[in-house]
C-alpha cells in the first residue's frame, strides 16, 4: 500500500515524506524527481520552454508509473499533480482499489508563499505576486484536494517532524 502526499508546493510533502519513508523502512518515491527524469528538464525550465501542459502530461506519466510499482512506498506528488491529466481519476483507483491512503499536507497561502520564496526551481504558475498567486493557486485546487484526501493533515505551523509523524500515522492507518 502506498501513502500519497498531496498539497500545494512548500507544504512540506517531499521533506516529511522523506522522513517518514526512513522511519518505516519504505521507498520514497519523489514524483516531481521522476517528472524531471521523463521531461529532461527542471519543472521551472520546462514552464519556460515547453509550457505547464508539457510537464503535467509527464507527470501524468510519472504517477502512472510510480503508482504501478507494487512496492509500499511514500509517495509525494508535485503541487500540480492532481490537475495533471486523468492524474484525479488514477488517485481515485489508487485508493478506492489499492487501498492507498491519500493525505493532504495543508497551510494557509501566507506561509506556503513566504517558504517558497525566492526558490528559482517552483516556477511562477501566474503573473501575480507570490501571496495573491499561491490564494488563487489554493481556491482552485482545494476542491480537488478534499476529493482526494483520506486525511487532512494541518501544517501550517507544525515541525517537519510532527508532521512527518502525521505522515507514518496515515501510512499506519493510525
Amino acid at each position: 500500500m502506498n501513502t500519497i502526499l498531496i498539497g500545494l508546493r512548500g507544504c512540506g510533502k517531499t521533506t516529511a515524506g522523506r522522513v517518514a519513508a526512513s522511519l518505516l523502512n519504505r521507498a520514497f518515491i519523489d514524483l516531481d524527481d521522476r517528472t524531471t527524469a521523463i521531461v529532461g528538464l527542471s519543472a521551472s525550465e520546462c514552464f519556460a520552454r515547453r509550457g505547464e501542459a508539457a510537464w503535467r502530461e509527464a507527470e501524468s506519466r510519472a504517477l502512472r508509473e510510480a503508482l504501478d510499482r507494487n512496492t509500499a512506498s511514500i509517495m509525494a506528488l508535485g503541487g500540480g499533480t492532481p490537475t495533471a491529466p486523468e492524474a484525479e481519476l488514477m488517485l481515485r483507483i489508487a485508493r478506492e482499489e489499492r487501498g492507498d491512503a491519500i493525505g493532504w499536507l495543508d497551510a494557509p497561502a501566507g506561509i506556503l508563499a513566504a517558504r517558497i520564496a525566492g526558490d528559482g526551481d517552483r516556477p511562477a504558475l501566474t503573473e501575480l505576486p507570490p501571496l495573491e498567486e499561491m490564494t488563487e493557486i489554493d481556491r482552485r485546487r482545494r476542491p480537488i484536494f478534499e476529493r482526494l484526501a483520506d486525511r487532512r493533515i494541518d501544517v501550517g505551523e507544525e515541525t517537519i517532524a510532527t508532521t512527518a509523524g502525521a505522515v507514518i500515522a496515515l501510512a499506519t492507518r493510525g
